[in-house]
């Protein structure tokens, strides 16, 4: 692997919550980092980018010259209403930024594009890269469209596709479920509106994946797709238990049927074997009660 010292990264969504995890992450790591916001810059190394303007894009990675990207401006809400921007942003975004970079032939080291476990579907219990993917969602299938896009940019841009399972951890928009789940306990209501809260998923702490990011970039891998898993799963009713315990009071559930989605999938559970043999084994000192309480304390 590569010393990451006097290496610049471009990250793309830099000011959402895995951005501003991951730029902490490499920060810490000695990489010097920049990346786009759509919203205007709150700090010198951030820049206002639309990545659907390639223009935009082609200015501000000229103004950084970064030696690796990450890409992680997106629509990432699953039960995102607005259809055509999940396919424009997800895919568009994604084409206007590596064809920019083959345009302007910089030494990119590698190219690291966030996909999704969602491209898997519901096509069996432990998930694996060498499974057909068939996602069952308009996000996942985004997802999926993209990484056979990228496919064609493989012999000019060292290029690999995460695809990370469930992961949470302090700052995470309250749109998604365990902030949901955490704020309704921070502020002691009585009940909560959920749906099916027998879904299993993996719930990795936010530092677990900005860790497999910074190390995969490091890494000799390329033109692929990985997994971001951990291979452990937890239903919603088990975080409502540990919250139980957290918090020391209990909070009773109504089931709403907005919340069920339309083919839910029961489990989203990722085989990790392929991340440890890139990487080596990945340990963040994070259980999921740890990660919970960090999330009601802040």
């Amino acid at each position: 692997m590569e010393n990451p010292i006097n290496n610049t990264v471009f990250i793309t969504g830099i000011n959402g919550f895995t951005g501003k995890h991951l730029e902490a992450c490499l920060i810490n790591k000695g990489f010097k980092v920049y990346g786009t916001t759509f919203s205007p810059p709150k700090k010198e190394n951030h820049f206002k980018c639309d990545i659907l303007n390639s223009n935009e894009l082609k200015k501000t990675i000229l103004k950084v010259k970064p030696n690796y990207v990450v890409h992680l401006a997106a629509i990432s809400f699953v039960a995102s209403q607005d259809i055509s921007k999940i396919y424009e942003t997800n895919v568009i975004g994604t084409l206007n930024l590596l064809e920019v970079l083959c345009k302007l032939n910089m030494p990119i080291k590698k190219v690291l594009l966030a996909s999704s476990a969602a491209v898997y579907g519901n096509i069996g219990t432990v998930l694996s890269e060498e499974m057909c993917p068939k996602p069952v969602n308009h996000y996942g299938n985004s997802k999926l469209v993209m990484e056979n896009m990228s496919t064609n940019y493989f012999n000019k841009l060292n290029i690999v596709i995460t695809r990370p399972f469930n992961y949470t951890g302090v700052g995470q928009e309250e749109q998604f479920l365990i902030p949901k789940i955490v704020e309704h306990f921070k502020q002691n209501k009585k009940s909560i509106e959920l749906g099916n809260i027998n879904t299993f998923r993996e719930y990795n702490n936010v530092k677990f994946l900005t860790s497999s990011y910074q190390k995969l970039l490091m890494s000799n891998f390329k033109s692929g797709a990985v997994n971001i898993a951990s291979g452990k799963t937890y239903s919603i009713k088990n975080i409502l238990e540990i919250m139980s315990y957290v918090s020391s009071y209990n909070i009773k559930v109504e089931r709403n049927e907005k919340f069920v989605r339309k083919h839910e999938i029961r489990e989203l559970k990722g085989s990790p074997n392929k991340l440890i043999d890139l990487v080596g084994k990945l340990d963040d000192g994070c259980s999921l009660r740890k990660t919970l309480e960090e999330m009601y304390l802040a």
